[in-house]
């Protein structure tokens, strides 16, 4: 097969997973491009802090309203820069596409321009990897960029049929702490044990690289997407209990702001 790597990197990161991935590739007989997504304007840390300070509203609500969350993920206007001239302007000869990023608290907003500036997309099979510096949680990681991407490739008519996410054990703002924190919470593992030269990261290179070449997955059914929030973690707390899915404060943003009545007791069978 001929395969396109696209990948935006300013630290060098993404890129370094984009080496890996075409070693993968050129290791099992495909032929690989690359393309190297890059802005007119040199992109500093602080200016993209500026422009992703609307999302940080709706990240709070989604954390009460799975509804909200969905809806701003589909429907946020993602704000676009312009990019240098790209060497693959039409990838119609490729048989299959990867594209790869960080993650600007949602999709970069290069990502956001390079996926309607391209040509050639329809009937696509798509590949997208990203890294990012903590374990890849499901809903702040992994839903806030490839839920998007997914989206924005439909419309331009291909699929999006596997992801991969990995730290990069590298946070510009100096937030890492956050990030280890939560991958002991959330896990029970150190990040470490998420990063691109884990076990956990080569073989998830290797599964992504499955199932681009297979082209079945969906990313719903992916298991880059189920593998996101597998893990033990600490009891009580990684698994799907009130305190990590925020039952409470949802109840009390029902009952209290929204108004809802309280739902009908039900009886199970042993009480009946």
């Amino acid at each position: 097969m001929n395969i396109l790597i696209s990948y935006y990197s300013r630290t060098g990161h993404t890129a370094e997973l984009a080496l890996l991935l075409a070693e993968e590739f050129m290791a099992r007989g495909h032929s690989v491009d690359f393309e190297k997504i890059e802005t007119v304007e040199v992109d500093h840390h602080w200016p993209i802090l500026w422009r992703t300070q609307w999302y940080w509203g709706s990240l709070a609500l989604g954390i009460l309203s799975n509804t909200y969350r969905q809806y701003f993920i589909k429907n946020y206007k993602i704000p676009e820069v312009d990019l240098k001239p790209l060497v693959h302007p039409d990838v119609a000869k490729y048989d299959r596409i990867c594209i790869g990023s960080p993650k600007h608290t949602i999709l970069p907003c290069a990502i956001e321009r390079y996926l309607r500036q391209i040509e050639g997309l329809k009937n696509k099979k798509v590949g997208y990897f990203a890294t990012w510096a903590g374990p890849p949680l499901k809903y702040f990681e992994v839903e806030h960029l490839f839920r998007p991407a997914a989206d924005r490739l439909e419309r331009r008519g291909a699929r999006l049929v596997s992801i991969l996410a990995l730290s990069s054990m590298y946070h510009e703002y100096q937030i890492m702490f956050i990030f280890r924190f939560l991958s002991r919470l959330r896990f029970g593992q150190p990040v470490e044990n998420f990063s691109v030269y884990s076990e956990y990261g080569k073989n998830n290179r290797k599964l992504f690289c499955d199932e681009l070449i297979l082209g079945e997955s969906d990313i719903k059914e992916s298991k880059g997407w189920r593998r996101s929030y597998d893990g033990t973690g600490i009891p009580a707390v990684a698994t799907a209990s009130p305190l990590t899915t925020l039952q409470f404060v949802r109840r009390g943003y029902n009952r209290y702001v929204l108004k809802k009545p309280k739902p009908p007791f039900k009886k199970s069978d042993s009480q009946i």
